[in-house]
């Protein structure tokens, strides 16, 4: 595990992360079908841990900045302004807080115009459960 994972770790520890990931389970499956014995040498917890900084530590995750409350409304009428409607999606994310792809997916059957909800299937929801807000 060492040899395999070290020389990846520091340039690319996501792909270092699913690498160690894959290979336990791998060895994990053949000790429960009894092809081998003992621990499972690419576990992290308790092993692993101890000789390779966390994924946070070696590569920090820059996130986008975030727009200025106060320069939210402007930014917002521009979205108004548009009358072509690829500015649509942009503008519904923005109002509704969703992920973009949860928009573009977006169906007709999904919006509730009368009451004013917009239900997105558990399926198409990162957490796993349906998503309910008000329009």
């Amino acid at each position: 595990m060492l040899k395999i994972r070290k020389p990846i770790w520091t340039k690319k520890p996501e792909t270092a992360s699913r690498l160690r990931n894959r290979i336990e389970f791998v060895l994990d499956a053949a000790k429960a079908r009894g092809l081998r014995t003992g621990e499972t040498p690419s576990q992290w917890w308790g092993h692993l841990d101890k000789l390779f900084p966390s994924c946070q530590k070696v590569r920090a995750v820059k996130h986008h900045a975030a727009i200025p409350w106060i320069e939210l409304p402007a930014f917002v009428a521009t979205f108004e302004e548009a009358k072509d409607l690829i500015s649509k999606p942009p503008q519904f994310t923005v109002l509704t807080a969703c992920r973009f792809s949860e928009v573009l997916l977006s169906t007709w059957a999904e919006i509730d115009l009368v009451a004013g909800i917009r239900t997105i299937p558990a399926s198409r929801v990162k957490a796993g459960k349906e998503h309910r807000d008000a329009l």
